[in-house]
Parts: C-alpha cells; structure tokens; sequence
C-alpha cells in the first residue's frame, strides 16, 4: 500500500481555466447534459410511477366491479 501512495503524490494534474479550448467547451457542455438528463430521468420515474398506481387502482377496480 506504502508504494501506491507514493506514485499518487508523483502524478500531478495542472488545470489551467484561463484557456477556453474545446475540451473545456465539451465539458461543460456534457456537464449541462448530464444535469439535463438527470431532470429528465427524475420526472420520467415520476411519471412511470403515477402510470403504475394507475395501473394498480385500474386493476383492483376491474376486479372490484368485473
């Protein structure tokens, strides 16, 4: 474990944010994307989840009355 630790602290990462390059653009674009997708998912659960109570209570009341 000794010896891991050791080559983490060698491996440096310089971010540099003055330069606007197109990684950066691409980030932030997927960045935006991903927070869009998470609303997205978050209301298609939502969503999933009132079909299937509908679906329950549909049920229940066909074979209440069926």
């Amino acid at each position: 474990m000794a010896e891991q630790n050791q080559e983490h602290q060698h491996h440096h990462h310089h971010h540099h944010h003055h330069k606007r390059d197109g990684a950066s653009l691409f980030k932030e674009k997927s960045l935006n994307a991903i927070k869009r997708n998470r609303i997205i998912e978050k209301w298609l659960k939502i969503a999933l989840c009132c079909v299937a109570v509908l679906m329950g209570l549909l049920v229940v009341l066909a074979y209440l009355f069926g």
